[in-house]
């Protein structure tokens, strides 16, 4: 059997051998299609891909079939454009715009931007494409000129500078002066893209620049006249005018036609010696004055003295029969400086010309009996007003560097030979010596300007310190001898450490006449004495200036910082009374009108105490301040009545009860009483509401007292009343149960009102105390205590009340009321005469 088998293996191996050899000659000898050689297998923009015995077709790139498939074959499927630009993932990118092409696309920058590779960028091209913003403000020249360049995303704008204006593609200036920038009296110039304004000659810029921009900057008048030496020259008066100044020549003098290049183009010169017609000034407050004619009422007692001393003169200067003796004269013009207390009452002007008719009236005077050849002889003459040593030059010259010395009132005069014969004197040769007693307290420092050092610095406290004197010489009045005048002045107060002393010169000018320091200097100061050495025969005196902080000015501030406080707790203490409705009663609105008046009057003294350029301005600030003092401490007044009614309510049964007293007679009496006094004080002396000084009742003349007087009398009739109070709340409180709540309310209420009564009282009552040593502290407890009034009072009225600060701290903290029941018991309370309690 195996063998058998064994061939028929091996047969049917030789068979599938024989098979197989067929199928691999037939392969071997058939070779495969290549379907892609046709053009037309695939559609366009398609690339064929051959297989074994088959092809399949790809689109291009940029392209994709119709079918959606990457790889295909057959008819019917196309190729199709790729719209790259319009996916949603911008190929170009931002700031660029993208343009398709057939199976492609084309990137290119905004105008304004670049790339790198450039525009135009296909994704076959090296690189990668970004769009950047191309700075166009680098170059030049793409902005016309005086203007900037502005760069922005992809492209830049122009701007005009200031100060030009665009027209026609180009930055015309703008001419600013067209539309007037530059304020009143200036000058405006143009520039390009800009101007400046330049004050007119005779004025100055406030900022003290003299070219400026500002708007706010206004061009002052410069006040020529102020100048030293003046632009008129000597012996002649300037007068300021708007941008300019004009030149006249005081009384006796006439103008120079040679003139002094010293003094630019104008002098005076003297005319011959006239006697009456030296002094008259042709002023405007003398034209109030005419002679045989009704003045006005408010100019009578200065037309008075003026006519007094006119009348002096017309004996002395026209009496044409006998010679008026010079000790006469004297004694009568010693009669006029005799009511230089009522100077006060004059305003500055009027106080200034009569200041300048009296020192001329006895310089003329003196004048004449040393020219009047009957009667020249050398004389001393002693008033209790004036002095006066005159000395008649004879031979006494012919020596050389002789030196006369002349005294008055403990005054000298030291004058050589050779001053006098400098004033060329025509006729008889001479000189006097004067001294005025109170005429330093009307000329006071307030008269006094200095450019270099002026009055208005605080700090520097000023007062006179010496009589006024005046020296005379016949002749040509200088004021450039050669050699000084020596003056030798007795100060009135020992100069202090701290104290300066200034010598001072009255010079006469458009307004009648101030304190000037030009033309004499200070060459020795002691303790009594003071030397002014001086180019000029002048009417002097000696100011003292106080180079340290003054006690003057501490009370300054401290009265100021003390006001604003009070003016600070007067307002909280006026709303407390308003808003507080748990406290309101009858002694609740006393207090509310109180208040009202303290703050009024401190308001108004802290604005208007100083403004005394307006003498009826002045007055009437005087006047109400009078009014709203005097009205607080009657609302005291008020009070206190109305406190003793409520103490005898308590102890008599059907007394008369306050409570019967309606709110309307209150007011009546707490304004309409001090309405009537300022009233009958107006009446009797007017003139004496606001002085040089102060917006406030004249204290020289006794005028005070009518203040004075009823706030003493309310304070006395006060302490009676509020003792009598107290008297009777003990013995009441000690004859029943001392827990009782109202009198021991009302009693509170009593102390308090006494605590007032010292705040508002007492304190004016320092300010009589201010004499003697103890001035000085006195005038600190008088101002301190005076001026922090307001502060008192709310501490008294609202924080030391128990209820004031309960409702304070419902207010602070924002807690709603107290309950009913607690606030039925308050209110009850409230209802009795004073809830004021004592915390």
């Amino acid at each position: 059997m195996w063998p058998f088998s064994l061939l028929l293996f091996w047969g049917c191996c030789g068979i599938y051998s024989w098979k197989m050899h067929v199928v691999s000659t037939v392969a071997t000898t058939t070779a495969d299609v290549n379907e892609c050689a046709d053009t037309t297998a695939c559609p366009a923009y398609a690339t064929c891909t051959n297989t074994m015995e088959s092809y399949y077709c790809s689109c291009k790139n940029g392209f994709l079939s119709s079918n959606g498939q990457s790889h295909f074959k057959g008819p019917g499927v196309k190729c199709t454009d790729i719209d790259e630009c319009s996916q949603s993932s911008p190929k170009c990118g931002p700031n660029s715009v993208c343009r398709n092409m057939l199976g492609r696309y084309k990137c290119s920058c905004f105008l304004g931007f670049y790339s790198p590779t450039g525009n135009d960028w296909t994704p076959e091209k090296p690189g990668s494409f970004a769009c950047t913003d191309i700075d166009e403000c680098l170059s030049s020249g793409v902005c016309p000129e005086h203007s900037d360049c502005v760069n922005s995303m992809g492209s830049y704008s122009c701007s005009c500078q200031v100060g030009f204006i665009s027209s026609n593609s180009i930055c015309e200036d703008i001419d600013e002066c067209i539309v007037k920038m530059c304020p009143a009296n200036a000058t405006c110039t143009n520039t390009p893209g800009s101007y400046f304004c330049t004050c007119h000659p005779g004025f100055a810029p406030s900022s003290g620049q003299l070219d400026f921009t500002d708007q706010a900057v206004e061009c002052r008048d410069i006040d020529e006249c102020f100048q030293d030496p003046s632009p008129c020259g000597p012996n002649s008066v300037c007068t300021n005018t708007l941008g300019s100044y004009s030149c006249s020549c005081t009384v006796g003098f006439r103008p120079n036609p040679e003139g002094f290049q010293k003094y630019g183009n104008f002098s005076c010169k003297r005319l011959p010696f006239k006697c009456k017609e030296d002094v008259i000034p042709s002023h405007e407050q003398v034209q109030q004055c005419p002679q045989g004619a009704a003045v006005k009422p408010e100019y009578g007692s200065f037309c008075a003295l003026i006519k007094d001393t006119f009348h002096i003169l017309d004996n002395v200067c026209e009496n044409k029969t006998a010679v008026v003796p010079l000790k006469s004269t004297a004694e009568s013009l010693s009669s006029v400086l005799e009511q230089i207390s009522t100077w006060s009452r004059f305003t500055k002007e009027e106080t200034s010309t009569l200041g300048r008719v009296l020192l001329e009236s006895v310089e003329s005077t003196t004048l004449a009996a040393l020219l009047n050849p009957s009667a020249n002889v050398s004389e001393t003459i002693q008033t209790e007003y004036l002095d006066i040593e005159s000395k008649v030059i004879n031979d006494e010259c012919t020596e050389e560097n002789v030196v006369f010395n002349l005294k008055a009132k403990g005054d000298e005069m030291k004058i050589g030979c050779s001053t006098i014969a400098e004033s060329e004197s025509t006729g008889t040769a001479g000189v006097a010596f004067v001294s005025f007693v109170g005429m330093e307290s009307a000329l006071d420092e307030h008269f006094f300007q200095d450019l270099q050092t002026p009055l208005g610095n605080s700090w520097r406290k000023l007062k006179m310190n010496s009589r006024v004197i005046g020296g005379i010489v016949t002749g040509e009045r200088k004021d450039d001898f050669s050699a000084p005048i020596i003056y030798t002045l007795e100060n009135i107060q020992p100069k202090g450490e701290s104290e300066r002393p200034i010598c001072v010169s009255w010079s006469t000018d458009a307004e009648g006449g101030r304190w000037t320091p030009s033309g004499c200097v200070t060459l020795k100061a002691s303790e009594m004495h003071t030397v002014c050495g001086c180019n000029r025969v002048a009417n002097l005196a000696v100011i003292m200036a106080s180079g340290e902080l003054t006690v003057e000015f501490s009370l300054y501030v401290i009265s100021h910082v003390g006001m604003i406080i009070s003016l600070v707790c007067l307002i909280l203490a006026i709303a407390t009374f308003l808003l507080c409705r748990s406290i309101r009663n009858r002694n609740t609105y006393i207090h509310l009108h109180l208040c009202v008046c303290l703050f009024l009057a401190k308001s108004l003294f802290l604005a208007g105490i100083g403004k005394t350029d307006n003498k009826m301005g002045c007055a009437i600030i005087a006047g109400f301040l009078h009014y709203l003092f005097l009205a607080c401490f009657f609302w005291m007044l008020v009070e206190a009545v109305m406190l003793f009614l409520m103490v005898r309510n308590l102890k008599v049964v059907n007394y008369f009860s306050s409570r019967n007293i309606k709110m309307l007679h209150l007011c009546s009496f707490g304004y309409g009483l001090p309405g009537l006094v300022v009233l009958i004080s107006a009446t009797v002396q007017s003139w004496d509401y606001g002085t040089n000084n102060r917006c406030w009742l004249n204290t020289e003349t006794g005028f005070i007292w009518s203040f004075l007087g009823p706030v003493c009398t309310i304070i006395t009739v006060n302490c009676i009343l509020l003792t009598w109070a107290l008297y009777i709340l003990r013995k009441k409180l000690s004859s029943v149960n001392a827990d009782v709540s109202t009198l021991k309310d009302t009693r509170l209420l009593t102390f308090k009102a006494f605590a007032q009564l010292f705040v508002l009282g007492c304190t004016w009552v320092l300010g009589i105390f201010q004499i003697g040593p103890i001035a000085s502290v006195m005038a600190y407890l008088f101002t301190i205590t005076n001026s922090l009034q307001g502060a008192f009072i709310f501490l008294i009225h609202c924080l030391l009340n128990h209820q004031v600060r309960e409702e304070y701290r419902r207010w602070i903290t924002g807690k709603t009321k107290p309950s009913s029941q607690s606030q039925t018991s308050r209110i009850l309370l409230s209802s009795l005469p004073s809830t004021s309690k004592m915390g």
